[in-house]
């Protein structure tokens, strides 16, 4: 894959089309286990799209999304934006449908700033829930619709819309179940930090920075990421830090020494060493791999 694209402009979205035979003047592509499975896209990425998925059947994948691993089973409602870096890590073996889409799907429409307004779709939102049996089929079915009308544009805007409405109503409806048994004061913390991780990772990597913004000691948010994630705040943010790392290797064609620069190291030995005390190798030998 990597010989085939110039990986500058290395983007899973158009990679994604190119494979399945897509039309690149289409905003939108829809993708199943069989897309992914062809794909062979096992190291992470950067998105440049939205993304929603409907898990139907199995057990065990984990997709992580930054730093926080998601185990997707039946009824998973996934969703993701633009600017993420997300990594699959399961074998593709789940039935699921997925919709890529840009803003531009929605210009014929009276606004398309509606996304702006969907929180799940950024960096510290919900971007894994539940759905019942009755809701995963409600979602199938408009799924089923957007494949048998895709080759129609006048039409899959208000599909994909629809879908966007029905998860929209999923999410308030999970939402207030949760206002009404009270957000923990832990969950709360631990969206912010998740938030502000992704904002300010290549200025700030110590946690007394992140405790400091949060108004908690950073032995108490370290408590608090070991309890909701299994994992402390030092061991999240070098995770992240690093995930970024693999995307910006695999993805673009940028030097180590711009690589540790836009990551925010004073200098690339200090990259280097930081970078094989995760993954036992190091950048060039990861890029090359």
């Amino acid at each position: 894959m990597q010989k085939k694209f110039n990986l500058k402009s290395f983007n899973l979205y158009e990679f994604l089309k190119h494979q399945n035979a897509g039309s690149f003047h289409v905003p939108f592509f829809l993708a199943d286990k069989q897309t992914y499975q062809s794909a062979h896209v096992n190291f992470p990425f950067r998105t440049f799209t939205y993304g929603l998925g409907m898990t139907y059947s199995g057990d065990g994948d984990i997709f992580r999304i930054g730093s926080t691993d998601y185990e997707l089973a039946t009824g998973s409602l996934t969703t993701v934006g633009p600017g993420m870096v997300c990594q699959w890590t399961g074998n593709y073996s789940a039935e699921h449908d997925t919709v890529y889409f840009t803003e531009e799907l929605f210009q014929g429409m009276k606004t398309n700033s509606f996304l702006q307004a969907m929180p799940y779709f950024f960096h510290g939102g919900k971007h894994v829930i539940r759905l019942t049996a009755d809701e995963t089929s409600r979602m199938a079915s408009l799924f089923k619709l957007l494949k048998e009308l895709k080759d129609e544009p006048s039409a899959v805007p208000g599909i994909v819309y629809s879908i966007l409405m029905l998860t929209d109503s999923f999410h308030a409806k999970q939402a207030g179940q949760l206002q009404n048994n009270t957000i923990s004061n832990r969950e709360k913390i631990t969206h912010a930090f998740r938030k502000l991780v992704a904002e300010q990772f290549p200025e700030h990597k110590e946690v007394a920075h992140y405790a400091c913004a949060l108004n908690i000691t950073p032995k108490y948010l370290s408590e608090v990421l070991q309890a909701e994630l299994g994992k402390t705040a030092k061991t999240f943010i070098d995770e992240y830090v690093i995930m970024e790392a693999k995307s910006l290797l695999k993805q673009t064609s940028f030097s180590i020494q711009e690589i540790c620069y836009w990551l925010g190291y004073e200098d690339a030995s200090h990259f280097n060493k930081s970078f094989k005390k995760f993954t036992n190798t190091t950048p060039t030998e990861y890029r090359r791999g």
